[in-house]
């Protein structure tokens, strides 16, 4: 190969590099002038808008989120007391998980069945924390929770009837109950 044969490869090769070059800064400048225009639409919009919106942070008294249908699904609010509160819907508009504070100030999760019945619910308490579960039929299943002894266990049948529990005494031994369902049964304690 010559040296003129390489100086017109070399020569090809710069003229093929400048017109990649060029495609590409036409689709930059395609991209930025898109970028300006949306730009300016957005601030015209904030702008003209009557509603008061800071990009860093939003602040509202109430958020609702609404599905493709426009049935809400997910709310932001302070409840009754004044403390925050996220709830998720169902399509229907029944509540399926609620996180909020009771009257005490503690944290509480609940969940619902679809049909708006509770079902799970995860509350702190003076004493430590509690979780009940319930049926679909809205009677409780189990009761895990504490009091000044420590942890208590109540265990239900499928009418709501308390048929069992696990606990402590004043003095912290360990207590066993079961029961019937006319509460007649037998509670086991440690010998003295």
């Amino acid at each position: 190969m010559t040296v003129e044969q390489r100086l017109e490869k070399i020569e090809q090769q710069m003229q093929f590099q400048n017109q990649k070059i060029q495609r590409t800064n036409k689709r930059l400048k395609m991209a930025l002038t898109m970028m300006a225009v949306v730009m300016c639409a957005v601030m015209t919009m904030a702008a003209t808008s009557k509603k008061r919106g800071d990009f860093d942070i939003v602040t509202a008294r109430y958020i609702n989120l609404k599905n493709d249908t426009g049935d809400y699904v997910v709310r932001l609010r302070a409840n009754p007391n004044g403390d925050g509160e996220i709830s998720t819907h169902s399509a229907k508009g029944n509540e399926l998980v609620v996180l909020t504070t009771t009257v005490d100030g503690n944290g509480k999760l609940t969940t619902y069945h679809p049909d708006g019945k509770t079902l799970v619910k995860l509350t702190g308490t003076v004493n430590g924390g509690m979780i009940k579960t319930y049926q679909p039929n809205g009677k409780e299943l189990v009761d895990l929770s504490s009091n000044d002894n420590g942890a208590l266990v109540y265990i239900y049948n499928k009418t709501g009837e308390s048929i069992a529990h696990i606990g402590a005494d004043k003095r912290g031994n360990g207590v066993v109950g079961a029961y019937n369902r006319k509460g007649e049964g037998q509670v086991m304690k440690p010998t003295p």
